[in-house]
């Protein structure tokens, strides 16, 4: 068998009974394993708990971090670990040493060994460096999205949330670190985007009279850059307009740009309503550096 066939036999076994705990070893935890944990954690569900280890823990490379966050993956949060610090709960483990001894798992766990070479080791400037830390790292995003295959957009629905989803949006706004403090408060209509049972997309729209406020739009990380982004927006819209909106305003610290390309534009905070001024959006939750923008709605 082939080394590509082998793999991605292997991505089908992990597809057939997807894991709720994928370990990813290689022995410094600084570069493969990293990689790989922070490309997982960003493909696959949020059910699903994503760990690396290494038998000799070092720290994380510069260079992993720096190769991950080109494809817009942040691993500032992750750490090298040793495998005392992982949980007994693994139920799949890929190994990804390749001139190396691969650290042993003891635990009853699925076992699959994607041999790589280690980017690290790559001798010459560090130019030559990073790009050795690219073709691991888009090796990596190959086989893990043939693991967490993502859904077709045809497939994931729109439409009002229910109560019970709430605590589900908290989470997905928490993660996305987007204030959420207030879901669930009055004036507010919560649209959600899912992908058989899981909640992959919302968004939300406070009504002040004939003005209201678009706010929340998240979309778990693997789906970003998909489009789902744009199809809440347009829920959100349509919303509005049915609910005989006049104008629809927002606050953003990160997605201006975004918000632009579908035909908000810059207003000063002094021109909002005074219903929508004294929301707690406005008030307490985004600030005083957030965007204020603004689409008047066809009538």
């Amino acid at each position: 068998m082939s080394a590509d066939a082998a793999w991605q036999e292997e991505a089908a076994r992990l597809r057939a009974a997807p894991p709720r705990h994928l370990l990813f070893l290689c022995v410094a935890n600084s570069a493969r394993s990293q990689m790989a944990e922070g490309i997982a954690r960003a493909l696959a569900p949020a059910s699903t708990r994503i760990s690396s280890a290494g038998s000799r823990p070092t720290q994380v490379n510069p260079l992993a971090v720096a190769a991950l966050a080109e494809v817009g993956i942040d691993l500032s949060g992750q750490r090298s670990k040793g495998l005392e610090e992982i949980a007994p709960d693994v139920d799949a483990v890929i190994t990804l040493c390749a001139e190396e001894v691969c650290p042993v798992w003891l635990g009853k766990a699925v076992r699959l060994h994607w041999g790589l070479p280690d980017p690290a080791a790559q001798a010459g400037d560090e130019a030559a460096r990073l790009d050795a830390f690219r073709r691991v790292r888009d090796v990596l995003r190959t086989r893990l999205a043939a693991v967490f295959r993502q859904p077709d957009a045809d497939a994931i629905r729109f439409g009002p949330a229910a109560p019970e989803e709430l605590g589900a949006i908290r989470a997905l706004l928490e993660r996305l670190r987007l204030p959420a403090s207030d879901v669930g408060a009055p004036h507010q209509v919560f649209i959600a985007a899912r992908s058989g049972d899981e909640l992959v997309g919302c968004v939300a729209l406070e009504r002040y009279g004939e003005d209201a406020l678009l706010r929340s739009l998240a979309v778990v990380p693997r789906l970003q850059g998909a489009g789902l982004g744009k199809a809440l927006h347009a829920q959100v819209l349509a919303e509005a307009g049915r609910r005989g909106v006049r104008a629809v305003y927002l606050l953003t610290t990160t997605a201006e740009r975004f918000f632009a390309q579908a035909g908000f534009t810059r207003t000063d905070r002094a021109s909002v309503p005074a219903a929508l001024a004294a929301s707690t959006e406005f008030r307490s939750l985004c600030p005083a550096s957030a965007v204020c923008m603004v689409k008047p709605l066809p009538r």
